[in-house]
């Protein structure tokens, strides 16, 4: 077996643990932290928002640290890290303590132990199966939404409150997660025969983008490649993140109960779950451009879908054409950095993207509140994200995309590098 596919696995684990705490997990904390230190619901979300002002920080700096250092000891010490920071948490004692480290603790693990550092050693160890592979670590976000929450709520039961669970979260990490990451990743470096070919045919220029070519932080900027990218997927995740944080009251306005709204909401994550994984298998055998456009029509139908007020079943159509597509940016995403930027420096291009990214997406929540308030309804919130999608598709036709895989010395007949000898 590839041992390519080890490190997708120790990237998923990653994510299941990572994202499904951040992401999923938190919202079970909120009630009981309001509780404990007898904090309003506002005070309580000022630790998510630490959380991602540093993470607009930190995400250039451990992009560059994860094109310079092996990824595997900054996957460890993110494990280390979100491990002891778990136990640390649940014995603060004040609210002030808990928004303090919990911003700075989460910082730092969701930037070594998300896609940035998991996208950035996967594209190292894959070409032509890398938007599969892409994919497929990506639903680590997904299994952690389905998983995580409910063991936390088993925790929560047998210990009887949110430190109890908090430090049994620890635990896992840090005999679990951690043991595997130390253990099964590896850092890939390029055969000695590659290295050699790349001096002896200087593949170096800037002309013609390589696998290996190194970009400086000032060279990324300048391309154009990176905005266009960077656009295109912020509109993307902003029109999705405002949906989900008004798909309750949406569906309340539109006359059903809270029930359906948690079926909605499981109806996504499923379809993302799928969109995953077969738009990761997509983007190994189609135009990137391609895959992109696709993503962007699919959001644009399914958000003008539930424009026009419809029943429930083309609600539920329309949920899953916006999972499946919504689910799908992560592997389009990474498989686009990688064909147009190559892999030593993706660490640094993803690092830079995703403060552009989160600039971009922080404005939609407040541009659909206000839009609903105006309007009494959704429809118009809809139908100008729609509008904003559409425009930057024509976008994706301007992106320079290199083929890195069809003519590389290094690789074997499946696209895959020989990773015999580039193990550390």
């Amino acid at each position: 077996m590839y041992y390519g596919w080890f490190i997708v696995s120790g990237a998923l684990l990653s994510q299941v643990a990572m994202v499904g705490f951040f992401t999923y997990v938190f919202s079970l904390l909120v009630l009981p932290l309001q509780i404990s230190f007898d904090a309003t619901r506002s005070e309580v979300m000022y630790s998510m928002s630490l959380t991602a002002m540093l993470g607009l920080f930190l995400a250039p700096a451990i992009g560059v640290m994860a094109d310079k250092f092996p990824i595997r000891w900054l996957m460890v010490l993110g494990a280390s890290i979100f491990g002891g920071g778990l136990f640390a948490l649940s014995m603060t004692q004040s609210l002030l303590q808990f928004t303090l480290l919990f911003g700075v603790v989460m910082g730092l693990s969701n930037q070594l132990l998300g896609p940035l550092c998991g996208s950035a050693i996967i594209s190292r160890w894959f070409t032509e199966n890398r938007g599969k592979a892409l994919g497929i670590a990506a639903t680590g976000s997904s299994l952690g939404g389905i998983l995580l929450p409910a063991l936390f709520v088993l925790w929560l039961e047998e210990s009887g409150d949110w430190r109890g669970a908090l430090q049994n979260l620890s635990y896992s990490v840090l005999f679990i997660l951690l043991p595997y990451l130390f253990f099964v990743m590896r850092d890939f470096r390029p055969p000695k025969e590659l290295e050699k070919s790349e001096k002896a045919t200087g593949s170096s220029s800037l002309k013609q983008p390589s696998e290996h070519q190194e970009y400086s932080l000032k060279q990324i900027i300048k391309d154009l490649n990176y905005w266009i990218v960077g656009i295109s997927l912020a509109l993307l995740f902003s029109s999705y993140s405002a949906l989900l944080a008004n798909l309750t009251p949406y569906l309340v306005g539109q006359g059903f109960d809270k029930a359906i709204a948690a079926q909605a909401i499981m109806i996504i994550a499923i379809s993302g779950f799928v969109g995953k994984i077969s738009f990761g298998y997509a983007a190994d055998k189609v135009s990137l451009r391609l895959a992109l456009s696709v993503t962007q029509m699919a959001v644009i139908v399914g958000l003008l879908i539930l424009a026009a007020n419809p029943s429930y079943l083309m609600i539920a159509v329309a949920l899953t054409i916006l999972g499946l597509s919504t689910g799908g940016m992560l592997p389009v995403w990474g498989a686009l950095l990688a064909a147009i930027f190559g892999t030593v420096s993706y660490g640094r291009v993803m690092g830079l993207m995703m403060p552009l990214i989160v600039l971009i997406v922080i404005p939609g929540y407040s541009l659909a509140g206000y839009l609903s308030d105006q309007s009494g309804n959704y429809t118009s919130c809809f139908i100008i994200f729609s509008a904003f999608i559409a425009i930057s598709m024509p976008l994706a036709l301007l992106l320079k995309i290199a083929s890195t895989a069809n003519a590389d010395p290094a690789l074997n007949q499946r696209g895959e590098p020989l990773a015999a000898r580039n193990m550390e």
